[in-house]
């Protein structure tokens, strides 16, 4: 099975893990990453769907599960709609519109280590760091001008 570069890791990690390297999980893996980040599993599915007819949409949850499970993806619960999967896997922050549902990244830089110890001195023992801010996009709140 030929593999690009951007499945590469997916590959070896696979492997590593004892997991069987399918071209379902390379395919899944690749939408993903293309689908410009924040997809639901049912819009990663229908992007698979094209490709693979075969495929399934619990192998695609399964699938999308083991991406956050071997590091390669995130999931996201923004408080709208179905869980988010995002293939950026290094911290960053999010904005979410409550008017259209439109997730974006947003780039703070936030020490994550200091939010931590933030949480633990107010006896919260917190694993994570995640910020969401929500409001209106700049293209709805054009439209709530008007």
């Amino acid at each position: 099975m030929q593999t690009s570069p951007h499945t590469d890791d997916l590959v070896a990690l696979l492997r590593a893990r004892g997991h069987r390297v399918t071209s379902q999980r390379l395919v899944i893996l690749r939408k993903l990453r293309r689908s410009g980040g924040h997809a639901t599993a049912e819009e990663v599915y229908r992007a698979v769907h094209r490709e693979l007819p075969g495929t399934s949409i619990p192998t695609v949850y399964a699938t999308l599960d083991l991406l956050v499970e071997l590091g390669l993806a995130r999931k996201l619960n923004v408080g709208v709609g179905a869980s988010l999967y995002d293939a950026r896997t290094e911290p960053h922050e999010h904005t979410v519109c409550r008017e259209c549902g439109r997730v974006a990244d947003l780039e703070l830089g936030l020490d994550r280590r200091r939010l931590l110890l933030a949480a633990g001195a107010a006896g919260f023992h917190g694993d994570t760091a995640e910020l969401v801010i929500t409001g209106v996009c700049e293209g709805c709140a054009h439209g709530l001008e008007g």
